[in-house]
Parts: structure tokens; sequence; C-alpha cells
């Protein structure tokens, strides 16, 4: 092989090699933010599994295509930054040429002309070129660098949302489920309560309207359970899609309780300085508005650019010359304000910035406060509860003691039970809203996870 085909060979095998390209490596980029410090969800699950909120989390950390997507524009951020840095890198090509012309009446009675035109001619060239205009490009990194920075506190601000959104969807499920067993004991109990009206009636002791608004109240408790039961089925269709699975069919195992704690407002506010995502990213936001600001400014200033080629082979005017160079200073004179009007752009973008961290500020203080209000005040409803589902407690062994005895009926039996199911039911609602709260004021903090390992600082509860 000659020294072209040499030089061809080596081109080619380069150029192959930079096509090569790892897609699972690229994705592995943003798995590692979302993974990082995280229990992987497990690989067993199957639609009819037992199903823990911790679990929901995690498969949801895995398979929640809102993730990728944010993912994705990381990788991008990431893949612009190297983009802005490879401006200080020279380009070179290989640039093969072939020219062919007519022959002229001039060459035909001058030999000497007919070898500055010939018919053909053949190049084999390499050109380099690099353009240096640092008071833009280094700006430029800066700003490309800053959003990558954005965009990852955006994608850690993604996962704390849809983790949220999972968290609520469980509770939901687990309350219209327990919802639906209430009131199929009350249908139960206003089935052998419009019974016994109906036995009265014939026995002359009820009046007509009195049985026609048991059955009403029986038909209205059956609707609430219709709804309950869809609720169910609609917000475990949710979950499934939250998590990217098939379906969800498998018994909620809850398995998270907030603590009894206090958290205090100075310390949540802490926490969310220095982790919430989306005020990080709005700092980022900043500082890469400011780095534009500093790219236009430097528009102004003189920039440099150098091209050089080198023939490997040349058949071209002047044969015998292997290379040539150019060297280029471009100083801007006259733009017709358009790097003024950049300017302008810029400032209004590092203005506009500024604002939204500001805004960004103050709705999380305001989310801090309401969360925390809503925290404190589940805590007192649930001290209620706990009285209420005592009494019922009582109230119920009392109505098992007397139907024992024969003072009490059947009815009365059933009809305490369904006293005390109610008041369990509005416990566990509260109980809900409870580590709901707990669970919002780790997202407001910016520190939510999918294992739920951090635990909010105050007094005991």
């Amino acid at each position: 092989m000659n020294h072209e085909g040499i030089v061809i060979a080596a081109l080619l095998c380069m150029l192959l090699a930079g096509c090569a390209l790892n897609q699972a490596r690229e994705v592995q980029t943003y798995r590692n933010v979302l993974d990082e410090n995280t229990t992987k969800a497990a690989d067993t699950y199957t639609p009819k599994s037992p199903v823990s909120l911790k679990d929901a989390l995690r498969l949801a950390n895995a398979n929640n295509e809102q993730l990728a997507i944010s993912g994705e524009n990381y990788l991008q951020a990431l893949i612009n930054k190297d983009r802005a840095f490879s401006s200080f890198l020279p380009v070179i090509a290989f640039t093969p040429t072939y020219m062919q012309q007519e022959k002229t009446s001039i060459d035909a009675s001058n030999p000497l002309i007919r070898q500055f035109e010939p018919e053909s001619a053949r190049d084999l060239q390499l050109q380099g070129s690099a353009s240096l205009s640092p008071f833009q490009d280094v700006p430029a990194v800066w700003s490309a660098s800053a959003e990558a920075r954005r965009q990852k506190a955006l994608l850690k601000d993604r996962q704390e949302v849809v983790l949220l959104d999972v968290a609520q969807t469980y509770y939901q499920i687990m309350h219209a489920e327990q919802q639906a067993q209430v009131l199929k004991h009350s249908v139960q109990l206003q089935d052998q309560s419009l019974k016994d009206m109906q036995v009265r009636f014939q026995a002359g002791t009820a009046a007509p309207l009195d049985v026609a608004q048991t059955e009403a109240q029986l038909a209205g408790t059956r609707t609430s359970r219709i709804q309950a039961d869809n609720d169910v089925r609609n917000g475990r269709a949710m979950l499934a899609m939250l998590t990217g699975v098939s379906s969800v069919e498998g018994t909620l195992t809850g398995g998270f309780a907030a603590p009894a704690v206090r958290p205090d407002i100075s310390s949540l506010m802490t926490l969310a300085e220095s982790h919430r995502p989306d005020l990080l990213a709005a700092r980022e936001q900043v500082a890469a508005a400011a780095s534009r600001l500093e790219t236009a400014w430097g528009r102004y200033f003189p920039s440099v650019s150098l091209n050089l080629t080198r023939y490997l082979t040349r058949e071209t005017f002047p044969s015998d010359s292997d290379w040539t160079s150019l060297i280029q200073v471009h100083i801007p004179i006259f733009t017709a304000g358009l790097v003024y009007e950049d300017v302008r752009t810029a400032y209004s973008q590092l203005r506009q910035a500024h604002l939204v961290e500001s805004w960004v500020q103050k709705q999380i203080l305001k989310d801090i406060r309401t969360t925390l209000e809503d925290f404190t005040d589940a805590q007192k409803r649930l001290h209620e509860r706990d009285i209420q589902v005592k009494a019922g407690k009582e109230a119920l062994n009392y109505a098992e003691s007397a139907c024992k005895a024969g003072v009490g009926t059947n009815l009365d039996r059933i009809a305490a039970r369904d006293v005390l199911l109610k008041a369990e039911l509005g416990r566990t609602d509260e109980q809900f809203n409870l580590d709901i709260a707990y669970l919002r004021l780790l997202r407001f903090a910016g520190v939510m996870t999918p294992d739920l390992k951090e635990t909010l600082k105050g007094q005991a509860g």
C-alpha cells in the first residue's frame, strides 16, 4: 500500500472509532444521579406482589418516564458543556479534491500554459483550523457548566415531585380500600336495619316514610361503596403508571409512619437553603445568565482564526507547494447595534434569573409554613381520633356484653361495631394525613429520597 493509501486508511479508522457510541453508558450518566444512595428496586416484582411505600418509591425511581426525560435533559446539558469546551480545540479534516476541466484554445498552442491548466488534477490535503475568542468562549464554557448543574438540580427536583405523587397516590388507595371496607359493613348494618323496619311496618309500629327513608339511606351507602371501589381501581391504575409497572394488584402494606416530632421552621429552611433542588437550579440559572452577559460583552473584543493546509498530494498550481496557512484577526468596528442589543438582552435575562430565585425562596418559605401547620394540626387531630377509637371499643364491648346477657340486640352490636369502624377509619385518615404532611416537609426541605432515609429534627411530639 502506498503512502496515500495508508493515510486514507488511518483516517477512515479514526472516523469509524469516533462514531462509536455507548448508549448504555450515556443513560447511566443520569441514572447515577437518580440512584445515588438509593436501594435498587427489586427485580422480582409481579403484579400480585405485596407493595410497601418504599417499594413503590423505588419502582417509580427506576421506571418513571418523567425522570428519564429530565435525565436526558441533564445529559444534553453535559453534551453542550463539552461542545462549548470544544471551541478551544482545532478542527482537522481530510479533504480530497478532484478537478476536471475542458481544454482551452490558449494552452493548445502554449505548452507552458498547459502545465498551469491541466485537464484534470487531484489533491489530497489535510486541513486544520482554529478560532480563538477568549472573551466569548471562556464565559460560554462557564455558562454551559452552570446550565449542566441547573439541569442536574432540576432532575433531582423532578425526582422529588414524582416520589411525592407516588406517596400521595399510595395513601389515597389505602384510604379508599379501608373506606370500602367500612361501607361494606355499613351496608350490612343498614340492610339489617331495613329488615327490622319492614317487620315493624308489618306489625303496625312503623310508618311507610320510615321504611322509605331507611331504604334510601341504604341505597346512598351502596352508592358510596361503589364509588370507593372505583377510587381503588383508579388509584391502582395511577400507581401502576407512576411506578412504570403493568399493574398493581397486591396488598399495599404501608411500612412508613411519620416520627413523633414537631420540626421547627428554622431547621427546615436551613435544609432547604442547601438541599432544595429547584432553589439550587434557580441559583445556577443566575450563574448561567451572568456568564451569558460576559459572553455578550466579549463580542466587542477581537478574535483570531488560524487555517493550515498540508498537501499529501498536489497536482493543482503551484504543484510544488506542500502547505499554506492563513491567520485572520477580526476586529469589530460597526455591528449595526447587534452586540448592544445582545448585551441588553443578557442584562434582562440576568435580572429575570434573580427574580426567579427570589420567587422560589418565597415559595419554599410559604410551602414549609403551611405544611408545618398541616403536620401540627394532624398530630392534634390524631390524638382526638385516638380518644374516639377508645370510646368506640368500650361501646362495642358493652354492646356485646349486653347481647350475651339478653338485654341487647344483635342490631345494637352491629351498630356499635359500625361506629368503631368509622372511628378507626377516621384515625387512619389522620395518620395518612400526618404521614403525607411529613413527606411533603421532606420534599419541601429538599431531602426526600426513595429510601426515606432522612429524618427531620425537632421537638418530641
